[in-house]
C-alpha cells in the first residue's frame, strides 16, 4: 500500500462517548519498544541456517509524566526506522508530516504511572503484510483507560519491522509467494478451495457442509503453519513482559532507564488479546492456550486453524466486513462455550477495521475501504473492542449493557450468546 495522499485538516472525532461508560481516570500515554531474540526457535523464513526468530514488541502504557521533548505521533515506528522502511520515499515523508497533525499525542520512553494496583495487559497481533501500529488508535485509547498494550511484530510476514541490533525485516513477496500452500491431499486447488468457501458463505449450513468447511480449512496447511508460528511469537512476547514485570532484562534489546518503572506494574492475571486479519485467529488460538487470558477480539480474520474444539472456552468477539459471512464464523460461534459476539458492519471492507479509515478518510474507492463513514466505522470498531475488554477484564459493566451499546449502532448486524458459566 503506497498510496498516501495528503488530506486536508479535519475535526478530530470524539471517540468512545457513545457507550456512556464513565472512566475513573484518563492517563497520558507512553510508548516504547523492546526487541528480543528467541534462541529456542531458528528463523525458517530466512535462508541463513544460524538465524533465530527476533521479535519487536511495541508497548503503549499509562504514563507518569508528559514531556514536550518526548512527544510522538501516530504510526511512528521506531527510532531506528521511523517510517517503517529502510529508505523513506518522498511519499513516506509527506505522509508522516500529515500524521503529526492528528490529535493522538503519545510520549516516547517516559516512566510508567505507578499505582498500588497493577495494570491489566492487552496483547495485539497485526494483520498479514501490515504493520505493528495498524490499530494504534485503539492501543492509545486502551492505555488511557489503564491498560498496558503490547503489539507483537511478526517478522517477514509484517510489511516491515525493526529487529535487534539495528536490523530490520521486510516483507519479500517473492520469498513468501508459496507460504500459504494447501495440502497435497486436497481434492481442490487453492482457487477452487477459496471458491468453495465463498459458495458456503452467508447462509445456514447443514452437517455435511459444516464437515466440509472443517476439511477445507484443514487443507490450508501453509496458513495453519504460519498461524502456529505467530501464536509462538505471542507466547514469546508474553514471556518478555513477564521479564519486565520482575525486572529481568537479560536478552532484551533497546533498554532504557524508563523500563525500570515497569517493574511490578503488569497484572498478568488479567490478560486480553486483540488481532486484526491474520492476527485475529492468532489471538483466538493464543488466548485459548493461556490460562490468564480472559477474552479475545478478532477483527475480520478467517479461522484457518478451525477445528471442532478451537476456540471454545474464552469470551470472544468476532467482527466481520460487509461481505457474505465467511463460513467459519458461524461455525466458531456455534461451538463456543463462553460468551460470544458475532457482528458485521454494513458498508465496511476489510481494512476498515484498521486505522486507515481515520488516517485516510478520503481514500475510498481503492478496494481497501468500504462505503461506511470513515469516522463512524472507527468509532464502532474501537468502542466494541474497548467495552468488550472492559467487561471481561475489569467487570465494570454487564453483558446486557454491552449488547445494548452494540445494538445502538445502526450499521451493525449482531448475534450474541451467553456462555455456560457467565453470571451477568
Amino acid at each position: 500500500m503506497k498510496h498516501y495522499p495528503l488530506v486536508g485538516c479535519f475535526l478530530a472525532l470524539l471517540f468512545f462517548v457513545h457507550s456512556g461508560y464513565a472512566q475513573s481516570q484518563e492517563y497520558p500515554v507512553g510508548v516504547t519498544y523492546i526487541a528480543a531474540t528467541d534462541y529456542s526457535r531458528t528463523e525458517k523464513l530466512t535462508p541463513q541456517y544460524d538465524d533465530y526468530r527476533d521479535i519487536l514488541i511495541k508497548i503503549w502504557y499509562p504514563a507518569a509524566i508528559e514531556s514536550d521533548q518526548s512527544t510522538s505521533y501516530l504510526h511512528f515506528h521506531t527510532e531506528e526506522f521511523p517510517y517503517s522502511t529502510t529508505t523513506p520515499s518522498s511519499e513516506d515523508l509527506q505522509f508522516h508530516a500529515y500524521l503529526k497533525t492528528l490529535p493522538f499525542k503519545t510520549f516516547k520512553n517516559v516512566p510508567m504511572a505507578q499505582t498500588d494496583t497493577p495494570f491489566p495487559v492487552v496483547l495485539y497481533s497485526h494483520g498479514y503484510q501490515s504493520t505493528i501500529e495498524d490499530k494504534e488508535i485503539l492501543m492509545i485509547e486502551l492505555a488511557k483507560r489503564g491498560y498496558i498494550v503490547a503489539s507483537v511484530g511478526h517478522p517477514h510476514h509484517a510489511g516491515f519491522v525493526t529487529q535487534s541490533l539495528g536490523k530490520s525485516a521486510t516483507y519479500d513477496s517473492d520469498a513468501r509467494a508459496n507460504d500459504f500452500y494447501i495440502s497435497d491431499q486436497a481434492d481442490v486447488n487453492f482457487d477452487e478451495l477459496v471458491a468453495e468457501l465463498l459458495q458456503l458463505a452467508g447462509r445456514p449450513l447443514n452437517d455435511s457442509e459444516i464437515a466440509r468447511v472443517y476439511q477445507l480449512m484443514k487443507w490450508t496447511e501453509g496458513d495453519r503453519l504460519a498461524l502456529k508460528l505467530w501464536v509462538q511469537d505471542m507466547h514469546f512476547a508474553l514471556d518478555q513482559l513477564t521479564r519486565l514485570q520482575y525486572g529481568h532484562y537479560w536478552g532484551i534489546n533497546y533498554l532504557g532507564d524508563h523500563l525500570s518503572s515497569f517493574k511490578g506494574q503488569f497484572d498478568l492475571t488479567k490478560l486480553a488479546a486483540v488481532g486484526l486479519s491474520f492476527g485475529g485467529p492468532t489471538v483466538a488460538a493464543f488466548c485459548e492456550q493461556v490460562y490468564q487470558c480472559k477474552a479475545a477480539v478478532n477483527l475480520d480474520g478467517i479461522h484457518y486453524n478451525l477445528a471442532p474444539t478451537v476456540p471454545q472456552s474464552k469470551p470472544y468477539l468476532m467482527m466481520h466486513s460487509d461481505t457474505p459471512l465467511s463460513a467459519d464464523f458461524p461455525i466458531v460461534f456455534n461451538q463456543q462455550k463462553a460468551d460470544t459476539y458475532m457482528m458485521s458492519i454494513d458498508g465496511a471492507l476489510h481494512w476498515d477495521f484498521s486505522d486507515l479509515p481515520y488516517i485516510l478518510p478520503n481514500d475510498r474507492g481503492q478496494g481497501l475501504l468500504g462505503t461506511i463513514d470513515p469516522y463512524l466505522v472507527t468509532e464502532i470498531v474501537n468502542t466494541a473492542s474497548l467495552e468488550f475488554i472492559d467487561l471481561y477484564i475489569k467487570g465494570n459493566s454487564t453483558r446486557a449493557d454491552y449488547v445494548s451499546t452494540l445494538a445502538s449502532f445502526e450499521p451493525i448486524q449482531l448475534q450474541s450468546k451467553i456462555g455456560e458459566n457467565h453470571e451477568n
